[in-house]
């Protein structure tokens, strides 16, 4: 078994090491918040049969209880992608079956990771789609954008600059504006592979990164916003998205990389007060000057839960929402309040929306955090 202890607000044993939650590795521990296990489901009615569409089944939800159970299968019965979800209060039991388990990444993304933030917000916490990071002199900032705009890109080279890195990802927000670390593994998109490669170079890495380079650049290529678009697209119609996403991301794994592999000396800070929130944005072709655009609260707030719920929103999540209840709130209960908590942290910071046609970003926030 795996166990991790997200700074004590969350704990999660698992039957599957999650590469994402590497860095809250602890020793055993009782009471799990979230449990992770691999068990067949072909003895299940339910679910064994083949069928002709997706289908997401509960057990006991409509009593309004604490206690009920999610079951999720695809065309292909036991021969397919399988999950159920046991809730009991605020503890959780997901159980995937072996097909799933052989791609870790999908495990994380597309199951435990929107159960974390409903968990988190069950707590009064925020997990925000947004990186984190602390300039030299102490002043936290988040960085929010659409996947794939630039943000991974952004946060390489701001820490290679002696910036503190607490997340590139999903942050950890504890109100009213302060922000834990949550320093998963980046994926390292076609875009950014240049940016990784030249700061792996720079940061005086061994000599046998030639090979990890060759092979970051294929995973890159193929793990690109056009691969995440065309799955999108599928998981609208009838196919059985999960098992497709499950067995292609098995064979090829996503380009993962802590960001002490892209740099060896990168400075990991554990939680930080948050002063700005930056909306990376990408400018006109026409367009050769920078700008930093101020933004009110309501503006921002928009923008972020946008940014927020397009990370979430790939399948099974957008099926199973409205089954997700945790010591009697709703999920959409759980939203509102975490829409409130956003509007609050929001209040209290400089919101602010960076526009460049290059790709740039990075050095308005080094001009910034230098003046």
């Amino acid at each position: 078994m795996y166990y991790y202890n997200i700074h004590d607000i969350i704990k999660v044993k698992s039957e599957i090491n999650l590469q994402e939650l590497e860095y809250f590795s602890s020793k055993e521990f009782s009471d799990p918040d979230i449990t992770l296990l691999i068990r067949s489901f072909s003895k299940d009615s339910d679910m064994s049969k083949f069928r002709a569409t997706r289908k997401l089944m509960t057990d006991n939800f409509e009593s309004g209880g604490s206690q009920y159970t999610i079951k999720y299968t695809e065309h292909f019965g036991s021969s397919g992608a399988q999950f159920q979800i046991k809730f009991n209060g605020s503890k959780i039991e997901v159980s995937i079956n072996e097909l799933i388990s052989r791609s870790k990444h999908v495990t994380y993304v597309n199951l435990v990771e929107p159960i974390l933030r409903f968990l988190f917000l069950s707590k009064e916490y925020i997990l925000l789609h947004s990186a984190c990071m602390s300039s030299p002199t102490g002043q936290g900032f988040f960085l929010s954008a659409p996947p794939d705009t630039g943000k991974t890109t952004t946060v390489i080279k701001c820490v290679k600059h002696g910036f503190y890195f607490l997340s590139d990802d999903m942050t950890i927000i504890n109100l009213p504006n302060t922000a834990v670390c949550f320093p998963k593994s980046m994926t390292i998109s076609a875009h950014t592979y240049r940016t990784a490669v030249e700061a792996q170079s720079s940061s005086h890495n061994s000599d046998n990164d030639t090979n990890n380079k060759k092979g970051m650049r294929i995973r890159s290529l193929i793990h690109s916003k056009t691969g995440r678009s065309l799955m999108h697209k599928l998981a609208d119609h009838n196919v059985p998205i999960f098992t497709i996403n499950t067995i292609g991301q098995s064979r090829i794994k996503p380009p993962k990389y802590h960001i002490s592999d892209i740099i060896k000396d990168a400075k990991i800070k554990d939680k930080t007060t948050i002063n700005s929130l930056f909306f990376l944005e990408k400018g006109s072709a026409g367009e050769k000057e920078e700008k930093m655009i101020r933004i009110s609260v309501d503006d921002a707030l928009k923008r972020a839960i946008e940014n927020s719920d397009d990370a979430f929103l790939f399948p099974p999540y957008s099926d199973l929402i409205k089954y997700l209840r945790i010591e009697g709130k709703t999920a959409y209960d759980l939203l509102e309040a975490e829409k409130k908590m956003m509007e609050e942290l929001l209040s209290s910071i400089d919101c602010y929306i960076l526009k460049s046609s290059g790709r740039k970003w990075s050095d308005m926030i080094l001009d910034k955090f230098s003046t």
